[in-house]
């Protein structure tokens, strides 16, 4: 009788060492039957006032940039003169209006840092599917 009650303490205390064994299956079918429902779980982060807030943002934009304006000119460009009387420079008035219609490609990379705190509490919503996490990774890590 002892040596059953030996046997039968060590296969208890063998099963209790190794908890994920049991409860593993049981988990992942709680996880497949939400997964299947749609559930949804909802929380909020609260953000105390005063929490410093450090983000390194890269932008990496193309766009094209149109122009369709004019450019006024008003001025006076001298010009020499050559002649067999002599040499002189004539002062000759331009006053007109360039038209300038294009499309400019513009190429934007910079990182914009923000440094800086909070000044009030901030409160951000999140909401994760279930059907969204990676199950099969969750499955293979309650593994024994």
């Amino acid at each position: 009788m002892a040596v059953l009650s030996l046997a039968l303490n060590a296969y208890l205390l063998a099963q209790v060492r190794h908890p994920e064994r049991i409860a593993a299956p049981v988990v992942m079918r709680m996880f497949d039957r939400l997964a299947a429902e749609d559930v949804r779980v909802r929380y909020e982060v609260r953000i105390p006032a005063g929490t410093p807030l450090r983000f390194d943002i890269p932008l990496d934009e193309r766009m094209n940039v149109k122009l369709n304006t004019q450019l006024p000119i008003d001025t006076r460009v001298r010009v020499p003169v050559r002649s067999p009387v002599g040499s002189y420079t004539l002062q000759i008035p331009i006053k007109t209006t360039v038209p300038i219609r294009t499309e400019v490609p513009l190429h934007i990379r910079h990182t914009l840092r923000l440094r800086t705190n909070t000044q009030t509490e901030l409160v951000a919503p999140l909401e994760v599917r279930i059907r969204d996490l990676p199950l099969d990774a969750l499955r293979r890590s309650l593994e024994p």
